[in-house]
């Protein structure tokens, strides 16, 4: 197998692998957002998460559903830098059916953004990996 063909066939390879993760998240939250209510809530805590490549916020949100059930979550998405602070006031998407699986209603909080920037990653990869392959053709 030649060099140019490796290159292409892992370029292709990481695309489709970050494109179907990027779909998968996007999907899920889409999913999320048509079943889920909307509620206001305020920011009582922040929890970080350390890792090798950075830390992550996580805010716990306190809110009242629509039935008047007083509930208390972290989000499933964290950030940096934090999607909101303590004391913060912040409209929460809950699952009725599990009402401490939360985000917060905006973009990164949803996990919109997160499964754009995976597919976007994943489609430049794939394409760039596809126009390496056709420029050995001609």
């Amino acid at each position: 197998m030649s060099q140019t063909a490796l290159i292409t066939l892992i370029l292709s390879g990481i695309g489709l692998v970050f494109g179907l993760i990027g779909g998968g998240i996007t999907m899920n939250a889409r999913e999320f957002r048509r079943r889920a209510q909307r509620a206001h809530g305020l920011v009582v805590g922040l929890r970080a998460s350390r890792s090798d490549d950075g830390t992550s916020y996580y805010p716990t949100i306190r809110f009242t559903t629509v039935y008047g059930q007083q509930v208390e979550a972290e989000t499933t998405f964290g950030s940096n830098p934090p999607p909101a602070r303590p004391g913060e006031e912040v409209t929460v998407l809950y699952d009725p059916a599990r009402p401490t699986r939360i985000r917060i209603d905006s973009a990164a909080g949803s996990g919109t953004l997160l499964g754009g920037i995976f597919l976007a990653v994943g489609i430049v990869l794939f394409t760039a990996g596809a126009g390496v392959a056709l420029a050995q053709t001609f």
